[in-house]
């Protein structure tokens, strides 16, 4: 099917961004939230980015006018969808409420339309069962800035036509995205990747192996990650990553039970940059670092980067996505400098396979050695 109309229900930072690339890609755009207010918030959050964009020289005024006349908003949701041949849910974390919506937008949307979630975590097939239509439901999660991240996860349920898989895929292209995809599963390809390296960097801080600064240091400079985890952390969210990480350990078990120094901090309202205070201090007195553990630094990286090449691994035992999916995602959606399978071409397939064998011996079966490597 040829999208030519959008709804996006939700006008917050993600439904604003993705309101905002749909209509700069050509797309006829409509815009819904529940109050007012807050549509209005999000309408002009787009008009901010396209002054930005004339003001830097990434789009001409008849572009910018171009891009605002293909949008438009509403709080009737029934309005909104009418027309419309693809809608892209895009509230807030909670499975009741979208699915809720879902089913209002069900009933209300023609036919032919396609219904996507933008959600992060929560499952696709679930969240299908509010509709009627679940063969032409799908998840199109995107990546925060919207308009500056090039990746889009497409999470297929169990339902998904392959029709809708290609709509979807030619819709994240023209939107100026890079597809990949995934089978429904917890935290999809990147955040069921991403979530372990803040936990082992959390547990490794826990118990005492090493500074968080050492761990930071240590993935930025010897293994060139733009960030380190704990920096990385408080720039994201530790709520949501503390939202993530609750998810895997309530659909996966143990092995991704978010650590007490995280549950602490969400508890105490320290989420991180934006509470300016999160395992880092932000806006006050530069704190003083703690005394050096004097671990090896790159000792730290393996420890890390190994559970995560294992975790990517068992991605692609369970037939959740392609090895080259897992790169490109990882790349694109978490700024890695290399993919999970990059990597482990990089140790050779015989020492990380003996380098998981050490960390099983010594902390479990949360470390067993994936089939692909049996």
């Amino acid at each position: 099917m040829d999208v030519k109309r959008i709804a996006v229900i939700g006008s917050g930072l993600m439904g604003s961004g993705i309101a905002y690339v749909s209509a700069w890609h050509g797309l006829n755009v409509t815009l819904v939230d529940i109050k007012q207010d807050i549509l209005d918030q999000g309408m002009e959050r787009i008009r901010s980015d396209v002054m930005t964009g004339i003001e830097k020289g990434k789009m001409t005024l008849p572009e910018a006018e171009s891009l605002m006349s293909k949008l438009n908003a509403t709080t009737d949701t029934g309005e909104a969808v009418k027309d419309a041949d693809l809608v892209i849910e895009a509230i807030f974390e909670n499975m009741e409420v979208k699915k809720k919506v879902f089913a209002e937008v069900d009933e209300k949307a023609p036919e032919r339309a396609i219904l996507a979630t933008n959600t992060s975590s929560l499952s696709i097939d679930e969240l299908a069962t509010a509709t009627n239509r679940p063969e032409k439901f799908i998840g199109m999660h995107y990546f925060s800035p919207v308009a500056a991240m090039k990746l889009i996860e497409l999470v297929i349920g169990e339902k998904t036509s392959d029709e809708t898989i290609e709509t979807a895929v030619a819709v994240g292209e023209k939107q100026g995205k890079i597809p990949v995809k995934a089978k429904d599963s917890p935290g999809f390809i990147v955040n069921r990747i991403l979530m372990p390296v803040l936990r082992e960097a959390i547990l490794l801080y826990e118990d005492g192996v090493a500074t968080k600064e050492e761990i930071d240091v240590a993935m930025t400079t010897k293994a060139n990650f733009p960030a380190g985890p704990f920096t990385l952390g408080d720039f994201v969210g530790l709520d949501i990553a503390y939202h993530a990480m609750s998810t895997l350990y309530r659909e996966l078990g143990d092995c991704f039970k978010p650590p007490e120094t995280l549950k602490n901090l969400v508890d105490e309202g320290h989420i991180g940059t934006k509470s300016k205070k999160g395992f880092y201090e932000y806006g006050g007195a530069e704190a003083e670092a703690p005394e050096p553990k004097g671990v090896d630094p790159d000792w730290l990286v393996d420890r890390i980067t190994i559970p995560v090449i294992r975790e990517a691994m068992i991605l692609v035992d369970e037939g959740i996505a392609t090895k080259e999916d897992i790169d490109k995602a990882m790349k694109l959606g978490a700024n890695f400098p290399k993919g999970p399978f990059e990597m482990a071409e990089e140790y050779g397939m015989d020492t990380v396979k003996e380098k998981i064998k050490e960390l099983e011996e010594k902390h479990g079966e949360c470390y067993s050695v994936p089939k692909m490597l049996q």
